[in-house]
């Protein structure tokens, strides 16, 4: 085995930790070791998530497995008690797909929404996560086209860029698939100081499905008392979810839900939104204002306060989407194409892991420091941010075929799964309490 496999050293999470709170303005060594990407990757149970349906699982040579540990090691410097938080990174990419018993599934997602489709000129990703997307096919190819054969069959003789440019302004959750250009993962703006720095920081959670409330959950595990916020009219869709993955994030939350339909609710949001140190959201601005929020004037109301937006596509507010095809517009399916010979999906809606715990870590270290600001989180960028490598040049092939031998040939059981703790919340439980005792 060629000196290649021993690039990444016990010390790389470590390094990766220090670079991200150096990005957040905070110098600390971190002086833990963590497992080698390749032995990370599989004793997280990621190993079996990519690969051709029928065939054998393929080895992801990428360093991200690393930076997300690196993002624990960074958050535990952080932390008055990192006991509690998870035992690192890795383990946080994998564990939905443990708990649903999901496996690779080639050109398709492992959950099987999003796939990858060829055109006459390009490949692109297309991910119908939602009921109604299907209604929106003839509207997009504007032709009749009911079923992925349909789609297959006319997106052949298209031009993909057209194809992709075209589903983005009807609403699709779709991207081209190829390499994207590095560029920063986060930008903040609205900075103020001076905050009252509580003991117990009040984060109002505003989001949903995984990246979102993933957040909420590392910030809760943090020492923050954590508001969920829904919509009477249409909650959380992940409750409909896998029950056991559900309770995971979202245990020891508050629920509150309101009437957004209604002026009172409405207040009652902007009410709760004002006490908030830390806010999550993931929504598209234009849904927020229509509701009266307007993240700027709050920020400016409230000195210290953290707003953090998770975007999919950073400075494209408007434009949808998943976890699945955000990693491959930043270039997962074509890293695996140039490593294997043939793309294939890597992880299980892995932008959306990628991003909550990256997020966590903006939104901690800001708070922390007395700076508050709104961070725009792009899920894309942060992908992107958690492919490099420190391999530089080294032939991706080589890398790939080195670290599968080392994953085949590891013994050592996967990470232990995080246990549930606490109790989840049914929607809008703590609603009455928490308006009197807050607004």
């Amino acid at each position: 085995m060629s000196s290649a496999t021993n690039l990444p050293d016990s010390r790389t999470a470590a390094r990766f930790g220090e670079q991200l709170l150096a990005e957040l303005g905070i110098s600390k060594a971190i002086l833990e070791e963590s497992d080698h990407p390749a032995l990370a990757w599989r004793r997280a149970g990621l190993f079996d998530l990519s690969g051709q349906q029928n065939g054998a699982a393929q080895m992801v040579p990428l360093l991200i497995a690393s930076a997300m540990d690196g993002v624990l090691l960074a958050l535990k410097t952080l932390s008055d008690d990192p006991e509690k938080l998870p035992v690192n990174g890795a383990l946080l990419l994998g564990e939905r797909a443990r708990m649903m018993s999901r496996s690779r599934n080639g050109r398709a997602s492992t959950g099987g929404h999003c796939r990858l489709i060829d055109s006459r000129q390009g490949r692109f990703a297309l991910n119908l996560a939602r009921d109604d997307d299907w209604a929106l096919l003839e509207a997009w190819l504007e032709e009749p086209a009911s079923n992925l054969e349909d789609v297959e069959r006319i997106a052949a003789e298209r031009d993909a860029v057209a194809l992709v440019q075209r589903g983005i302004e009807i609403g699709l959750a779709i991207s081209m698939d190829g390499m994207a250009e590095r560029k920063p993962w986060f930008s903040e703006t609205s900075v103020t100081t001076g905050q009252s720095e509580p003991d117990v920081p009040l984060v109002v959670d505003l989001s949903s499905l995984w990246a979102g409330p993933l957040a909420g959950n590392l910030l809760h595990l943090m020492g923050a008392r954590v508001i969920k916020v829904e919509s009477q009219a249409r909650p959380d869709g992940a409750r409909q979810g896998n029950a056991e993955f559900y309770h995971l994030l979202n245990a020891g939350k508050e629920s509150v839900a309101f009437d957004f339909a209604t002026a009172e609710g409405r207040a009652d949001l902007l009410k709760l939104i004002a006490k908030a140190d830390i806010v999550i959201e993931a929504s598209r601005p234009r849904a927020l204002r229509q509701l009266g929020v307007n993240a700027e004037q709050l920020l400016a109301e409230k000195r210290g306060k953290v707003w953090l937006r998770l975007m999919a596509y950073g400075d494209e507010e408007n434009r949808i989407g998943f976890g699945d095809d955000i990693g491959v517009a930043a270039g997962l399916c074509s890293a695996m194409e140039q490593s294997w010979g043939a793309p294939v999906f890597v992880g299980d809606a892995i932008a959306d892991p990628i991003s909550g715990m990256m997020g966590t870590l903006a939104a901690w270290a800001k708070w922390r420091n007395g700076k508050g600001c709104l961070i725009k989180l792009s899920m894309r960028d942060a992908v992107c941010w958690a492919m490099q490598q420190e391999n530089g040049q080294m032939d991706r092939p080589q890398i790939a075929a080195e670290w599968q031998e080392l994953a085949e040939a590891d013994r050592q059981d996967l990470y232990p799964k995080r246990q549930n703790l606490g109790t989840v919340e049914e929607m809008g439980a703590s609603t009455g309490r928490v308006l009197a005792e807050l607004c």
